[in-house]
């Protein structure tokens, strides 16, 4: 009889590990970290303006999930994160009087924004399949809470005397690839740079990045 009763037992608790091994979570969400890695060329630039040296951009933050379909692979997403993008041009205008026209080399302008990005999610996953391929068209709200310039100049002035940085930017981003591995596109849609209020060129920038973007987890 105590035979019988523990090998009963046995059989019980095979019968549940195989249970547990057989579950899917068919509620699983696709919540991850985000770390990107973009080159920067700023558009639309005025004839005073033109980019010089290498200018990058990097971000990190937490995207979360919302299905919205019963298979999961087409959902919304929305997050948080930091961004830090580091422009070089050079800038030649008239600041004397009668007018000279004066060139300086090698302006940088650093920002630290508040990112906001939203996606619409297409993507091949399944709640066991973590290797996938993703489509994930967006758009991006970025707030300005910290800015800094700095510039290799001919004349003593600052940047600030002639472009102004927008507190809010914003464009479309696109990402797209496999697995942790994927293009990432954002297109400005207003302008990074105007015109300071004493400048009187019309100075209105805007940005294209173009690079990585890993889905950590």
């Amino acid at each position: 009889m105590l035979r019988t009763a523990i090998l009963f037992l046995l059989f019980i608790g095979s019968l549940q590990a195989q249970n547990k091994e057989m579950f899917v979570d068919d509620k699983y969400l696709e919540d991850q970290l985000y770390f990107n890695l973009t080159y920067v060329q700023l558009l639309n630039t005025p004839d005073p303006i033109d980019q010089s040296g290498f200018s990058f951009g990097v971000g990190l933050g937490f995207i979360k999930d919302f299905p919205l379909n019963k298979k999961r692979n087409v959902a919304l997403g929305a997050g948080l994160g930091y961004g830090f993008t580091n422009y070089y041009f050079n800038i030649k205008f008239d600041q004397t009087d009668p007018p000279t026209e004066v060139g300086t080399l090698n302006n940088k302008i650093n920002i630290h924004t508040l990112e906001l990005p939203l996606e619409l999610r297409f993507r091949g996953s399944t709640a066991t399949k973590y290797k996938f391929w993703r489509f994930y068209p967006g758009f991006k709200i970025s707030y300005v809470f910290a800015n800094k310039t700095s510039s290799d100049k001919a004349y003593d002035y600052d940047i600030r005397d002639i472009v102004s940085i927008n507190d809010f930017i914003y464009g479309l981003t696109f990402s797209a690839g496999y697995n942790k591995w994927n293009l990432h596109v954002y297109y400005g849609l207003n302008d990074l740079l105007n015109n300071a209020p004493e400048n009187p060129y019309d100075i209105n920038v805007n940005d294209i990045r173009v690079g990585l973007i890993f889905y950590i987890f």
